[in-house]
Parts: structure tokens; sequence; C-alpha cells
């Protein structure tokens, strides 16, 4: 019988515990930036801007998981180790320092887009979290190693960990009376370079030293390389969609007024905490599934896809119930006042819906690049964000700030259905594979 562990019940417990915790630094930290800045420009700087980190992050825990993880496990099952990893975390280490280059070069642009002043705090913001890039890339490789090897537990923790600490920067620059704008990118790239450095410590530490400089160069030369290049390339053109729509919103939502972007960061804390709380969930099925037999990963897959409904739904049900007192004890405080409340109120009920689509997806992703059809999930995805950006277009001008998430919630779910029928349509198919061996007939 296929389950997520051993012993299901207790692993489970230890990982939701373990995304509690560090989700819920980071909704604290969020709430503190709320009461000490209100929503104001600095903020909307800062949350604009923080998201190209995010998305890095968003990639190595997403994409870059969704092939790396399978690629590491078979490597290590066939000959113990993975030759290719040392040339992977270089030229890693190298995209990362490229993508800070890139980020300063784009300064003026990047400004502009989210409607920033311009001014040096502006750009000093900008500048403090391009370097984050190198840390994060360093980060998924490292979780994605432990959720390879089995070591759920580990990887959630790596993956957490860096929101915890940058919480605790913050406080610790308020209580020693250093707190200013600048102490939000600061902070927030104190938590990823901590870690950072950690995770390339214990990266190195877990392999054996390359067998010469050649063979960290000339990285591709490996076929078990270039077969997860393949399915890195799929899955991160599905990512590259999701970053374009997450910048588009981001540019929608600027049009509309300062604060806007605060208040929809307050939103998305909120609507998206459940996901933020059961997205351990998705790498244990991952982790699972990457070792179960070939026979036992369907009928695994439709346990954890419904296990898994039964929490989102529970959740979202609640927080959309309580949504306006969470508001008020999260957020009420300092800056915040009612104008404050009654907006971020506005788009919590859009971000929920996006958080039930966006929990289904992420299990329902991992089955179909398991299963070697990422590429019909990446099709499907990119029609979505194609589909919600033209909804966004043509409503401009017509509905708020929440039709714009709505857009994508829409479109996602349309994706999503089509992708659970492609990954139920299989389990049927490989159900009936043992009733025509034994009985010779469809039953």
């Amino acid at each position: 019988m296929f389950s997520l562990g051993s012993s299901p019940a207790v692993l489970v417990g230890l990982a939701l515990a373990s995304g509690a915790l560090f989700k819920l630094s980071a909704f604290a930290r969020e709430a503190f930036i709320a009461a000490k800045f209100g929503l104001s420009a600095v903020t909307d700087t800062y949350f604009g801007l923080q998201q190209l980190p995010l998305i890095v992050a968003t990639f190595m825990l997403g994409a870059f998981a969704l092939a790396f993880t399978p690629a590491y496990a078979e490597a290590r099952r066939n000959s113990g180790t993975v030759e290719w990893l040392p040339g992977l975390l270089f030229y890693g280490c190298l995209i990362g320092s490229a993508m800070t280059a890139l980020t300063l070069a784009s300064a003026p642009l990047l400004l502009r887009t989210i409607h920033s002043d311009g001014t040096r705090g502006a750009w000093s913001t900008l500048a403090i979290l391009s370097l984050c890039y190198v840390p994060i890339i360093v980060i998924g490789i490292w979780a994605g190693i432990c959720t390879a090897r089995g070591q759920n537990l580990w990887a959630m923790t790596v993956s957490g960990l860096p929101y915890l600490v940058m919480t605790l920067a913050l406080f610790g620059l308020y209580a020693a009376r250093r707190l200013s704008s600048l102490s939000l990118p600061v902070s927030m790239t104190i938590g990823f370079g901590v870690m950072g450095l950690c995770s390339l410590i214990l990266t190195l530490w877990s392999q054996p030293n390359p067998a010469s400089a050649g063979s960290v160069i000339s990285v591709w030369k490996f076929p078990a390389f270039r077969r997860f290049l393949r399915q890195l390339a799929a899955s991160s053109l599905e990512n590259g969609g999701f970053a374009a729509n997450q910048l588009l919103m981001l540019y929608f939502l600027s049009q509309i007024g300062t604060g806007v972007l605060s208040a929809n960061n307050c939103a998305m804390r909120i609507g998206m905490l459940g996901y933020s709380l059961l997205s351990p969930l998705a790498q244990l099925v991952q982790a699972r599934l990457c070792a179960a037999e070939e026979n036992e990963r369907a009928a695994g897959f439709r346990n954890a896809l419904i296990t898994v409904a039964a929490l989102v739904l529970a959740l979202a049900s609640v927080l959309f119930v309580l949504r306006v007192p969470v508001i008020r004890l999260a957020y009420m405080h300092g800056k915040f006042q009612g104008a404050e409340l009654e907006l971020v109120a506005s788009l919590v009920p859009a971000w929920i819906g996006y958080f039930v689509i966006m929990s289904m997806n992420a299990i329902v992703a991992r089955y179909l690049f398991i299963r070697s059809q990422g590429s019909v999930y990446v099709r499907r995805q990119m029609y979505a964000y194609v589909a919600a950006n033209l909804l966004r277009f043509a409503g401009v001008g017509l509905g708020g700030a929440s039709w714009i998430i709505w857009c994508s919630v829409a479109a996602e779910a349309c994706a999503l259905t089509f992708n659970m029928h492609t990954c139920f349509a299989e389990v049927t198919e490989r159900e009936l594979i043992p009733a025509l061996t034994t009985t010779g007939e469809v039953l």
C-alpha cells in the first residue's frame, strides 16, 4: 500500500508543524512591516522589488525541483553518486551572479515598472535584494538533494529557515534602533545569505570531490545531466510563464494607485496562508512517488490528491469565514487603519481561490513530471497565463483590484481541470492492466 511515509500521520504532522513555524514567522514579519510603515510608497517599492528574488525562489523550489529531484534520485540509485552535481552548482552560481548584474543594469526600467519614485533609497533596495539570487539557487539545490534522499523534513527546514532568519534579523534591527526603509531588503538578504552559505557547505560536503576541473566545466558531457536539462527546460518554460504572469499582475495593480501593491501583499499573505502551510505535502508526495514502484504510483497519486483536496477545501473555508478577524489580528496596528483593512479584505477572497488552484496544481504537476508528461502540464499552464492576461487587458478600467487576481484563478482552474482529466485517464488505464492479465477481459 502506498503512503506518504512509514508513519504517515507522524510525518505529515511534523511536516505541517515545520511549515507552520516558518510561514507564520514570515506572516509576523509582514504584520510588523505593516504596523511600522503602513501601506506607503516605501512598502510598495519593497514589496514590488522583493518579487524578483521570490520568483527565483519559486523557480528553485518548484520548476527546478520538479526536474532535479527525480534526476538526482535516479543517478544516485544507478551509481551511488551524482557526478554532474559539482558542475550544476558551479553554473548555478554563475547564473545567479549574472542575474545580479542584469538586475542592476535594468534598475531604471524595473523601478518605472512598479511606479517607484526612483530615489536613491529605491535603487539601494533593488541593489541589496539582487544579492539574494546566488544564495537562493544554492538553497534550492540542497533542498532538492534532501528531498531526493527522502529527508523530507530536512528539505522543508532548509527552504523555510531563511524566512525565520530574516524575521529575526528585522526584529534585531528594530531592537537595536536601526530600523529604516533599508532594513526591509537588508533583513531579507541576511535570511537568504545565511542559509545559502550553510547550504553550500552541506552540498559540497555531501558529494565526493570531482574527478577533474574538466568534469565541472564540461558537465553537459554526462548523459544523465543532459536528460535533466531537457526536463528542466520544460518545467522552466512554465515557470517563466508564471513569473511573467506575476509581474504583469503587479503591473496592473500598480496602475490603480499608491498602497495597492502593499495591500495586495497583505491579502496574498492571508489568502495564500493555506498554501504556505500545506506546501510541504507536495514535497512529501513527490518524494514518495519518486521512490514508489511503477505499479504503485497511479493509486498513490489518487490517494494523495484526495487527501490534499480535503485539507485544502477545509482550510480555504476557514480562511474565507475568518478573513476580516484575521486581518484585524495580524495587521490592525500602528499605521494600518480602517481604510487599509477594507482594501485588503476585498482582495483576500480572490487569493483564497488562487490558493485552492495552486495547491491542487502542485500535486498534479509533480505526478505529470514523474511520468515524463511535464510538457502536457506546461503547455496548458502557458495557455492559462496568456488567457488570464487577455482577460486583464479586456477588463482594464472595468474591474477593481480583485478582478486582476480572479483572472488568474479562472484561467488556471480551466488548465487544472484538463490536467486532472489527463492524470485520472492514465490512472484508469493502468488499473485495467492487472485485470486484463488476470481475467483476459475488460471488467
